[in-house]
């Protein structure tokens, strides 16, 4: 039986052939040049644990804000459509206003998806219908969801599309009314906007539990993850001005059970 072809196949190091290749990898630097001349070395380095790096498909992402008065080749504003925002990393554009529009979009398709299971009615209970939009479609719209750095208007968005769907599922469709608050309790679940927020914190919990040594540094953009954890903070009336306010945090973290009921 030795001629036949082995499951997976296996490279001549006896690895398996879809261990060959590593998965996508960042390297964050001030300076482009710093990251042009990593490029070779890293290549070199990583092929020594038979990793390889494609430098067809790497990509250079300059983060920046454009000025007011800057434009694109087509002579239009640039500001607010920087090439960076559309860059997708980890399946998340690294926009936060971006990423929830196409978050959205990626819902939509998937929820009609399964339109034939939300016109079964009576068939199949409220229930387990729910059960099946949370997981196939829910799912979808609050991918990395905890890192979203998105202000409450782009939030209201998340939640439009949530109960456009939920209308459609328990059959209350214009031109029939039901209040946002029926629909949640009918529905038995919680705005997406703030399961966002308890998300966010929840991850901020295992960032304060971690230890690291890495220092952060705040960007120049008007809305970054730093300050909506500062308004997630204000909101729960916990101080966060100092080195001082870091300690207590962790040590608040520290109890699980005592940082959730927090959310």
């Amino acid at each position: 039986m030795s001629y036949l072809r082995p499951n997976p196949p296996i490279a001549e190091n006896l690895l398996p052939l879809e261990w060959e290749y590593a998965d996508d990898v960042d390297f964050a630097d001030e300076d482009k040049d710093n990251l042009e001349a990593l490029l070779p070395i890293c290549k070199a380095i990583l092929e020594e644990w038979n990793l390889f790096v494609n430098e067809s498909k790497t990509e250079f992402t300059h983060f920046y804000l454009a000025e007011k008065n800057e434009v694109d080749d087509k002579g239009e504003p640039l500001r607010g459509r920087e090439p960076w925002r559309s860059s997708v990393s980890l399946g998340s554009k690294l926009c936060s206003g971006d990423d929830i529009k196409r978050r959205c979009v990626l819902a939509n398709v998937a929820f009609q998806n399964y339109k034939k299971v939300w016109e079964q009615g009576a068939r199949i209970s409220l229930k387990t219908r729910l059960k099946i939009y949370e997981a196939q479609v829910v799912s979808v719209m609050m991918y990395n969801c905890n890192s979203w750095a998105a202000s409450k208007q782009l939030l209201q968005k998340l939640d439009v599309c949530h109960r456009k769907h939920l209308r459609q599922i328990i059959g209350m469709t214009y031109p029939t009314i039901i209040k946002n608050k029926t629909l949640y309790k009918r529905c038995e679940v919680t705005p997406l906007s703030e399961r966002v927020v308890r998300a966010r914190w929840r991850m901020l919990g295992h960032v304060l539990r971690s230890e690291s040594t890495m220092k952060g540094r705040i960007g120049r953009h008007q809305s970054n993850f730093l300050k909506t954890i500062c308004c997630d903070l204000k909101d729960r009336d916990i101080s966060f001005v100092n080195t001082d306010d870091l300690y207590n945090l962790r040590i608040l973290a520290s109890d699980r059970a005592h940082w959730r009921k927090l959310c």
